[in-house]
């Protein structure tokens, strides 16, 4: 147990100390490269942040625990969001952080929508599979690349890219150091992930608690890191691209527990847990769209010095972290 929790605080600080700093040399790249903010948060901190949540959900898939699989993606996905709120809580006063983001992220809020939607549908219908895989897991990549490249054209075509290239460190060191907080935070979150899971069996800890909450938090670590990061260098685009960039990749990794599943189709073997699979992913499209709506809104309405949307994301993230845990949900077995 000691060793556990040794290898767990270790790990964790070292994630949290290497997200910071990603989150710099991401400004850095962001700047030397031309490219903008969001897209360098939606495709390389979201890649690097989510290496913990593929490794679960692929793992999950091999060791024929498909629960886990679906169940980590879908549970960090809604932590992710949550992100938003502690962001609008740590800018208090300089909020609210949507209002802050610019309006191309509602594209890649509704890509996150259309690929939890072709996850709720899988395990809805549950189609004849293609090959030991879902009809509906096949389409997932498609998707996915196809939104990757809608974002890219937005992006630029909103002149967020061009204009952001100026003077700062150069590209080789940005890449660098880029690349080396990459490999801390992908070493680290392997053996955060291993660590966790020997505390929970240690503890007793299983079920819901690990399903939603324990295990989704522990791999969602890497990105809570790196937007306190970016958020002290106030790179608010680059947090916003690695929520939903994080997300997308997310459902992703369900197409690649699907391939390392060859029992069948793994959304057609979730058994009990798959109507609770269903209610998280529901509840990650209503957080999802609360998120849209706050920032084509553009309120700036705050609740004691707070974001109100940030506080209604909050409280909708409990809300829904209550009613899975409530209805037991099965992600373990």
């Amino acid at each position: 147990m000691i060793v556990s929790w040794i290898t767990f605080s270790l790990s964790s600080i070292a994630i949290i100390l290497a997200g910071s700093k990603l989150a710099s040399f991401g400004e850095g790249l962001s700047r030397a490269s031309g490219l903008g903010q969001g897209w360098i948060g939606l495709l390389f901190l979201a890649t690097i942040t989510s290496i913990p949540e593929l490794t679960t959900t692929v793992t999950g898939g091999i060791i024929n625990v498909p629960n886990i699989a679906v169940g980590n993606a879908l549970g960090s996905n809604l932590f992710n969001l949550a992100i938003i709120g502690v962001v609008d809580i740590l800018l208090l006063t300089k909020g609210p952080f949507l209002s802050k983001v610019r309006s191309y992220h509602v594209v890649s809020g509704g890509i996150v929508i259309l690929l939890s939607a072709l996850v709720i549908l899988g395990i809805a219908i549950k189609p004849t599979p293609i090959c030991q895989m879902s009809p509906i897991s096949l389409i997932i990549p498609l998707v996915y690349v196809l939104g990757i490249v809608v974002l890219y054209q937005v992006e630029k075509g909103q002149g967020a890219m061009d204009k952001n290239k100026e003077k700062g460190m150069s590209l080789a060191r940005a890449v660098s150091g880029f690349v080396f907080c990459g490999v801390v935070i992908i070493i680290a979150g392997v053996f955060l992930i291993h660590a966790s899971k020997a505390i929970s069996l240690e503890s007793g800890f299983s079920g819901p608690f690990m399903g939603v909450i324990l295990v989704a938090v522990v791999t969602s670590l890497p990105e809570l890191a790196t937007s306190i990061g970016a958020l002290r260098i106030g790179a608010y685009d680059m947090i916003m691209g690695n929520v939903f960039g994080s997300n997308m990749f997310n459902i992703l990794t369900i197409f690649l527990a699907d391939v390392a599943f060859r029992r069948g189709a793994i959304l057609s073997h979730l058994g009990a847990g798959g109507k609770d699979q269903l209610v998280a992913a529901m509840a990650g499209i209503l957080l999802a769209a609360i998120t849209i709506v706050a920032i084509s809104c553009r309120s700036r309405r705050r609740i004691l010095g707070i974001g109100a949307s940030g506080i209604l994301i909050l409280a909708m993230y409990l809300a829904s972290v209550f009613l899975i845990s409530s209805r037991e949900v099965h992600f373990l077995r």
